[in-house]
């Protein structure tokens, strides 16, 4: 799946070394190196990712929240665009709390080009569902729910929270790969199916003019129809 992805950093090293992990995907990379400049290119095109940091200058006042401000907008006016959030170890906390707004996934800061390139490989992976929407949200609803027991048990190092994190990531990533075998086997029989109507119907134009007979190929063509 080609994406459109924009990365937002104010740290000028760091956004090259991210264009550096992704100039040989076949992703469309946009930059911007503040809110402000991201939000002028998230009206002007759309993207299916946004990979920001947390700690830039913010929009409106004197604050360093402007990458919370981005997961903000995006999530009050691009539905189908989701965020992944970077953050340095120590501010494991902010990422947790980006997630909890709506943000699909974190990075810490320094990352490898594959962990970059795993992070975005498993949010398209979910796009790529026939309801992608629905997918996300549930993946969320089940990281939050986590999150809120985490809290209750007063589990707060940074260290087993992303260690827990990341092994609940792949038993939802299991989860949901067993969905989408299933997704296929249905795209599979809706193929069968549209198939079927067309030869139903050359069939029932051949058949003898017997009501009996015409009925039979007639409720063939119904069935797969309403079955698609």
């Amino acid at each position: 799946m080609k994406a459109k992805i924009l990365v937002v950093d104010d740290s000028e090293l760091s956004l090259k070394q991210v264009d550096k992990y992704l100039k040989k995907t076949d992703y469309t990379i946009h930059l911007a190196d503040h809110a402000q400049s991201a939000i002028e290119r998230l009206k002007s095109n759309d993207y299916d990712i946004i990979i920001t940091d947390k700690n830039m200058p913010g929009l409106y006042d004197n604050t360093d929240e402007g990458g919370m401000e981005l997961l903000r907008y995006a999530q009050k006016n691009l539905p189908n665009t989701e965020v992944i959030m970077m953050t340095g170890f120590a501010s494991i906390e902010t990422a947790i709390e980006a997630m909890k707004l709506g943000a699909f996934d974190y990075l810490i800061k320094p990352f490898t080009q594959n962990e970059l390139l795993d992070c975005i490989k498993r949010l398209l992976g979910y796009k790529a569902f026939l309801n992608p929407g629905t997918a996300i949200n549930i993946y969320k609803n089940i990281h939050n729910e986590i999150l809120k027991l985490m809290e209750r048990l007063s589990i707060n190092d940074d260290e087993d929270t992303h260690a827990i994190l990341k092994s609940l990531d792949q038993k939802i990533d299991h989860f949901f790969k067993t969905q989408k075998d299933w997704e296929k086997v249905i795209i599979m029989q809706r193929e069968a199916l549209a198939n079927i109507i067309p030869l139903a119907e050359q069939l029932k134009e051949n058949l003898p003019n017997d009501k009996d007979v015409q009925d039979l190929a007639a409720k063939i063509i119904r069935e797969a129809d309403n079955r698609i």
